[in-house]
């Protein structure tokens, strides 16, 4: 690869870097901790091609002649694309086509189940996916029992079943894993894949086993349409 090339390619992809870190895109690849690494690999990135960039300008003085580099400019079309096209969350197609056996759980008795601190007071109670999962298949003290939660998360249709769903993810859109729980109760039917709402429900009580993978159940009491939060990932 030429140097003209390596020149225009750090310059593109540190400007890209720089973009989806300011204007929050970023949070759709990695966490909201990762922010200042992503600039600081733009700020980098722009600084070492400067640098070279300045270093050839003189070298083609003082030897009086120029590397033409109008194929480096093809290479711009794919950076051209993050800077354009915002590419959507990891949504419905995600949860369908990943096994939610795949989802880590916290560590367990030899029981399979342990004891999970209590909620806050509260009515309804806000509970990420996550937690209301976990809770649902290990908690030995049945702490979401007879309890009202705010569920948030993306509408997803499998066949007869619905589902609100949550990308989690560990570091970056890599890892990502899918979190669901069933609903049943109110009619989501209007409610495409991928809408974002608001839930208040109440846990089936052993509704999360083997049989289906450790996917609880609720009963929907309330349905609010929201739109997509800044970061739509549980972490």
């Amino acid at each position: 690869m030429r140097r003209e090339t390596q020149n225009v390619l750090l310059v593109l992809l540190g400007g890209a870097l720089l973009k989806i870190s300011f204007n929050g895109t970023y949070l759709r690849y990695v966490k909201a901790g990762h922010q200042w690494l992503l600039i600081l690999a733009g700020v980098v990135m722009i600084a070492l091609a400067a640098v070279s960039i300045v270093r050839e300008l003189r070298g083609a003085r003082i030897h009086g002649h120029d590397h033409p580099a109008r194929s480096a400019w093809l290479l711009m079309l794919p950076v051209l694309a993050v800077f354009l096209v915002a590419p959507p969350a990891l949504g419905a197609d995600t949860v369908n086509r990943r096994d939610a056996a795949e989802s880590p759980r916290t560590d367990v008795a030899a029981d399979g189940t342990e004891l999970f601190p209590a909620l806050p007071p509260g009515d309804p109670v806000d509970v990420t996916l996550t937690d209301f999962s976990l809770r649902a298949a290990w908690d030995s003290g049945d702490s979401l029992t007879d309890r009202r939660v705010r569920l948030t998360g993306f509408v997803v249709h499998d066949g007869d079943n619905t589902y609100v769903a949550r990308i989690a993810i560990a570091c970056c859109a890599a890892d990502a894993y899918p979190v669901k729980v069933r609903l049943r109760g109110d009619d989501l039917a209007a409610y495409p894949d991928d809408s974002w709402v608001h839930l208040v429900a109440t846990v089936v009580p052993d509704s999360a086993t083997r049989a289906n993978e450790y996917v609880p159940t609720a009963t929907v009491h309330q349905v609010t349409p929201t739109t997509e939060p800044e970061d739509p990932y549980e972490h």
